[in-house]
């Protein structure tokens, strides 16, 4: 899918406000829409990101011109502000995610650099318990606790992703997008 720039057009100076928000609103719309695609596609990390940050624009556009949309404006606002957040949470599991594989990766590249080295200047014969040993780690290996706490990211996240899912198409269902384009539109 490719990332395109979605940029709100040169305005004109001296049109009404309600003009020029509704050609800020018609962009920050397609921006939004743009990633329709990806929405049931849990692997998307950073494509979801990218919605996140569309779905900001997009709400900060009806926040910003609140008294051009009125009320279908406000409901247009909390819509997109729950799936932000939604949106938001898988993001911040992404990142756990992200830090603690690093910090398992880190932890097992040491644990093998200091196997090699005591390999290196133990006797032979002390080589098949070292490694024994090493495939046998203590109970208080950091590892387990780093493995228990990336399992419950996964989950979370899941977890997160189903309840974006199920409000996006509940809101899909009841017209969200046409919604905000009749605001995009025409006066209300």
């Amino acid at each position: 899918m490719n990332i395109e720039k979605f940029e709100v057009g040169v305005l004109d100076p001296k049109a009404p406000l309600s003009v020029n928000a509704r050609e800020i609103l018609k962009v920050r719309i397609a921006e939004f829409y743009h990633y329709t695609p990806i929405v049931h596609d849990e692997k998307s990390g950073e494509l979801l990101h990218e919605l996140r940050i569309a779905a900001k624009r997009l709400r900060y556009t009806l926040e910003l011109f609140r008294d051009v949309f009125g009320k279908s404006g406000e409901t247009q606002i909390e819509r997109v502000k729950e799936i932000q957040e939604y949106l938001g949470e898988i993001h911040d599991c992404d990142v756990r995610i992200d830090l603690i594989e690093d910090e398992l990766a880190e932890l097992a590249s040491r644990q093998i650099r200091e196997l090699s080295a005591r390999m290196f200047v133990e006797p032979i014969e002390r080589h098949k318990a070292l490694t024994t040993a090493a495939l046998r780690p203590p109970p208080d290996d950091p590892r387990h606790g780093l493995i228990a706490l990336l399992g419950r990211q996964h989950v979370a996240r899941h977890d997160f992703y189903v309840k974006f899912v199920e409000r996006w198409d509940t809101y899909a269902a009841a017209g969200m997008r046409a919604n905000l384009v009749g605001l995009s539109t025409a006066p209300r």
